[in-house]
Parts: C-alpha cells; sequence; structure tokens
C-alpha cells in the first residue's frame, strides 16, 4: 500500500493506512487488515479493545486445492471514489493455487447508529471449486441464536450478528471452551468458473434491532 497515510475520515468512520495495517473505525466498531506473511489476515472488534473474532486462513500448502477455508488477500486498495460521511469501502484482491480472489469490503453506518460490515467476494477459477467458504473464530463464546443464514452473539445491550447472501449457508460449531468456529459456504453453481460468495456482519443496539 505504499508509506503510511494519515486517517482519512468521515462524519460515521476513520480510515487509517499502512503498510502493515489497515484499520477502519465507527463509533462502535473496529474492522482491522494486518498483514500476516503473504496476505492480509482481518479482525472485528469494538473501537477500542479486544477482537471479537478474526478470519482463519488457508494455508499456501492447502492439501485440496478445490476446497477453500477463506478467500486469501494480498492486496488492498482504499476505494475512494465511492465514500460518502456514513460508508467506506476497501478493494481486496489475491490468489491461492488457481483461484483468482476480489472483494468490496464495505464499512457503513446506518441512521440508528448500526455498524454494517458487508464482504462481496468473486472466486475466479477454471479447475473445479468443491467448496468456497469465510471461516471465523467467534471468541464470544456460544452463539445467541443460529440457523442455515444467520446467527448472532450478545455483547451485551448490544448485538453482533452474520448474516449470508446469495443463497450461502452458515455452519456454526463449538469447540468445549475453545471460540467457536463459524464458516459461510457459497451455493456453487457447476459449472462456472466464476463464484460469489456474500455475507455481512452487523452490530446494532438491542433498542435499534428492534425497530
Amino acid at each position: 500500500m505504499g508509506k503510511d497515510r494519515g486517517p482519512m475520515s468521515g462524519a460515521s468512520w476513520e480510515l487509517s493506512e499502512g503498510d502493515d495495517l489497515v484499520t477502519i473505525r465507527t463509533p462502535a466498531v473496529r474492522v482491522a487488515l494486518r498483514r500476516d506473511s503473504d496476505r492480509w489476515v482481518h479482525e472485528l472488534g469494538p473501537a477500542d479493545g479486544p477482537s471479537w473474532l478474526a478470519s482463519v486462513e488457508d494455508s499456501a500448502d492447502s492439501g485440496d486445492p478445490a476446497r477453500i477455508v477463506s478467500p486469501v488477500y494480498q492486496e488492498v486498495h482504499h476505494h475512494s471514489f465511492d465514500d460518502d460521511d456514513r460508508r467506506v469501502r476497501l478493494l481486496l484482491s489475491g490468489h491461492l493455487h488457481k483461484h483468482y480472489f476480489s472483494a468490496v469490503l464495505t464499512v457503513e453506518v446506518g441512521d440508528d447508529g448500526a455498524t454494517v460490515i458487508d464482504f462481496d467476494v468473486a472466486d475466479r477459477c477454471r479447475d473445479q471449486v468443491a467448496r468456497l467458504a469465510a471461516t471465523y473464530e467467534v471468541r464470544l463464546g456460544e452463539p445467541e441464536t443460529a440457523g442455515p443464514r444467520a446467527a448472532s452473539w450478545p455483547l451485551g445491550d448490544a448485538v453482533l450478528a452474520l448474516a449470508a447472501g446469495d443463497g450461502a449457508n452458515l455452519t456454526t460449531a463449538a469447540e468445549g471452551s475453545r471460540p467457536a468456529r463459524v464458516e459461510v459456504v457459497a451455493n456453487l453453481n457447476p459449472g462456472e468458473y466464476t463464484h460469489r460468495l456474500r455475507y455481512r456482519w452487523t452490530w446494532a443496539t438491542r433498542s435499534g434491532r428492534a425497530r
């Protein structure tokens, strides 16, 4: 991304960019992308404090190239021409094996103060794709609700929710006292060379969520 840049901001967000860390902050939520070896990993958490969750990554020598644990991102760029006071976007891209990933990451604050973190992912691959997922380690314990398309975790007087879009499904698994793992799994169309995966995390107060 080049040398560190000073922070940029709208009315409801602030973006800080560096060679090894890119951070978007809203009044309630922090989205952090960190460079880790050959890729950028990402975390969600409160504006200040320990993260709630982090992406789980494929290894570079993954044994099954047809099954993707999480998209791989090696480039991060600010999509500045589409910003407004409540929304900021990043463009993510990378590759693993013969998969070429791209994604638009949008962070937006609604009129009710809710923060939405939307991922719109494409995987272009001319080889067989048996599974395309985005996988997270969630450090908030058992979900409050869990279903095939949505799950939520309590945060005091707020809720963190995950929703799958475009026909994707969710799977959640608790591992005893360890953090839970949640996967968003794409609905694949055999014979196509571009596969889509769409999902969003939403932080909202319980009163705002009920409106």
